[in-house]
């Protein structure tokens, strides 16, 4: 069971069929443009979406407003190197913002980026320093988020490369593990061939707690947690997902000289360093979001949570991918031509109004953290469940973004 007590209610927002409708013409068809007032039960991100602890919010209220030096920004600082081991940590206002200065410092123009596997920010954010990202994802269960390492070893050796990320756990289907064995394996070949290793550590929490109970491992979570990070040089996340916080981010370094270029970069886009483009509170909302991410009976409820989703959807015959992800259940529609994913999306918002997001061909119902119960979740599985055995929707697409399609891609009804 959870193991919290729920203290403050919000109440679900339910409109009628008619509306639902209406919003799903005007959003085009693409859930990640619907209103968020005509959403029942909203699993389309883990992102900035989870519930507050009353630690959180207590900090928050007690953080002082300072332009620099503020005690917020001791505590993050002191909590991040707690927890993750390197000495250099700057706060910033989401991981986006982490990429986008990273890969301006680190990333000559004309290389690629070797990565288990780039979101779609990632790529861009790569593309737009001049480089080429690409993915060598193995789909070997149980670590499904591990990268090829004769591929990484090929293209190393090439002398092409100019980083290379790990995504922690791979965002691919849900959240998938990366084993400590491949770890340590792409630490060796980073060295080897002199190129900077950095993991994209959003989901650290839940990459931590599956090794552990893949593997037996011994030792507390944040002793494991400390074993992952020693190996990268640097890393960045975005506080929104295993962070536990509704906004903010950080980069992590061993590099002093990185630190001191990150400190001109932020000051110059974002604030002073000691801010990082956040308020005090936002820092002491991270800095105590960070010291309950590891805490074993919140984690194994949270990915129960999205296991029991995941079984549910089996039982009523819908398809997923297995092994079940950290953060979200993916959804392999079967039916609906090109825009399946799509139209399961809106047909789903439209019969019961659950919002679930579209990545790639996939239809992926992400949980926020501490947010529904298991009754919303079989809710949820029985909506999915009863579109999923309807003739699905057909969909045109009338809007084609040269970026970001699935989050800017616009549909109508195809007669």
């Amino acid at each position: 069971m959870e193991p919290y007590r729920i203290k403050v209610v919000e109440p679900l927002l339910r409109v009628s069929h008619r509306v639902r409708m209406r919003a799903l013409e005007g959003a085009g068809f693409n859930p990640f443009q619907l209103p968020a007032d005509c959403v029942y039960i909203d699993l389309i991100s883990d992102s900035g979406t989870g519930a507050m602890s009353t630690q959180q919010w207590a900090a928050m209220t007690m953080a002082r407003e300072d332009f620099s030096g503020q005690h917020a920004h001791q505590e993050f600082v002191r909590t991040a190197q707690e927890i993750f081991g390197l000495p250099y940590v700057q706060p910033v206002h989401q991981g986006r913002v982490a990429e986008n200065i990273l890969f301006k410092l680190l990333l000559s123009p004309g290389k690629v980026v070797l990565g288990n596997t780039h979101f779609l920010t990632t790529r861009e954010n790569i593309g737009a320093a001049g480089g080429r990202a690409i993915d060598l994802p193995v789909s070997s269960a149980p670590f499904c988020g591990d990268i090829d390492l004769k591929l990484l070893e090929r293209h190393l050796a090439s002398g092409s490369a100019g980083l290379v990320i790990m995504t922690l756990t791979s965002n691919i289907h849900g959240g998938q593990p990366v084993s400590s064995d491949n770890l340590q394996a792409v630490r060796r070949l980073a060295r080897k061939y002199r190129v900077s290793l950095l993991f994209d550590a959003s989901r650290f929490a839940g990459n931590t707690y599956l090794l552990k109970e893949l593997t037996n491992a011994k030792g507390s979570l944040t002793t494991l947690c400390r074993k992952q990070f020693s190996l990268c040089d640097t890393a960045y996340m975005s506080c929104k997902k295993d962070g536990l916080a509704n906004i903010g981010g950080c980069i992590l370094t061993r590099s002093k000289q990185l630190a001191h270029e990150l400190t001109h970069e932020i000051i110059r886009q974002e604030s002073f360093p000691h801010a990082g483009g956040l308020a005090a509170r936002d820092l002491a909302a991270m800095s105590a979001g960070l010291q309950e991410a590891l805490d074993p009976h919140f984690l194994r409820s949270h990915i129960e949570s999205v296991r029991y989703l995941a079984a549910r959807l089996k039982e009523k015959h819908v398809p997923v991918f297995e092994p079940v992800g950290a953060h979200a259940v993916t959804v392999l529609p079967e039916r609906g031509g090109t825009y399946a994913a799509f139209a399961m999306a809106a047909a789903v918002f439209l019969d019961s109004g659950v919002r679930g997001g579209v990545f790639g061909t996939a239809y992926r119902l992400a949980l926020p953290r501490r947010v529904y119960t298991r009754d919303h979740l079989d809710h949820v599985a029985g909506a999915v469940a009863k579109v999923f055995r309807k003739a699905p929707m057909r969909l045109k697409c009338t809007h084609r973004p040269g970026k970001f399609f699935n989050f800017f891609a616009r549909f109508a009804l195809r007669h």
